[in-house]
């Protein structure tokens, strides 16, 4: 499915939410995925650099790329929008080219990051972020939840988490993949003591055993560049936190401790 086809959300219902209509741990759960994705708590609707992992440029709320395109989608989003200046009109037959062929590439793209930052002073620019992240990540990753069954709040960010690392596709690198994958592993009765029980394969699993086995298998699919974002998680369910309201604490990319709540983040 083309990322364009997935924008399912318009701009205009974006910008008119509420924080209000949305749960306390589904803005937590964003929070922590911003965290682990960018090194912040809130909204950074104009950071913009060279990402190191060879996915060209990574901007903006959940560090979109231009190698995978999530960031051009955010541009013509964007671009719909009232006043819009045509700041990114000159980078769009780059993008589009690099998206195509999934390019790390940067060359074409000077000013790139200038123009993120000019555009993140236009109020449309975020909510543009918002729609983008929910059609391409958010919403297919609550749709696994829900089949799954999950109940928690860890699961539901864990999954959103992978959606954003690893794509939500069902190819083998893919959330869908993943979950495949993990559900593979069990043909017998899982007890735990979670107080959530999923139906897998016909057979009775725990969730967060589930869970905690879905994060082995992610992390044995993306390596050790994952293994701090993994942890993190794996954290939060030793602690048994696996419900977020009013907050919780989670281990930072800096390895501080961040006491994560619903007043830092906008819808």
């Amino acid at each position: 499915m083309k990322l364009a086809a997935a924008l399912t959300i318009g701009l205009a219902a974006v910008v008119s939410a509420k924080v209000s209509t949305e749960a306390c741990s589904m803005l937590i759960s964003k929070q922590i995925v911003n965290l682990y994705q960018s090194g912040f708590l809130g909204s950074y609707t104009g950071r913009c650099e060279k990402d190191d992992s060879g996915s060209g440029y990574a901007s903006g709320y959940i560090s979109f790329t231009t190698a995978n395109g999530d960031a051009l989608e955010v541009i013509k989003m964007f671009s719909q929008s009232a006043n819009y200046t045509g700041v990114f009109d000159k980078y769009i037959d780059t993008l589009e080219k690099y998206a195509e062929s999934v390019s790390g590439s940067t060359e074409g793209l000077d000013g790139y990051c200038d123009a993120w930052l000019e555009a993140s002073s236009d109020l449309n620019f975020y909510p543009a972020q918002i729609a983008v992240a929910n059609a391409l990540y958010m919403n297919p990753s609550l749709q696994y939840a829900g089949k799954l069954k999950v109940e928690y709040a860890v699961s539901r960010a864990v999954l959103y988490d992978t959606a954003i690392v690893n794509g939500a596709g069902d190819n083998s690198d893919g959330l869908g993949g993943l979950i495949q994958a993990t559900n593979a592993q069990f043909t017998k009765k899982a007890t735990g003591d979670s107080g959530s029980t999923l139906s897998i394969n016909g057979v009775k699993v725990d969730e967060m055993i589930w869970l905690s086995k879905f994060l082995d298998v992610r992390l044995s699919k993306n390596g050790a560049g994952d293994k701090a974002n993994v942890d993190a998680y794996r954290y939060i369910i030793d602690q048994g936190h696996y419900d977020w309201n009013p907050s919780v604490k989670v281990p930072g990319p800096d390895g501080k401790m961040y006491t994560v709540d619903c007043s830092q983040l906008k819808n």
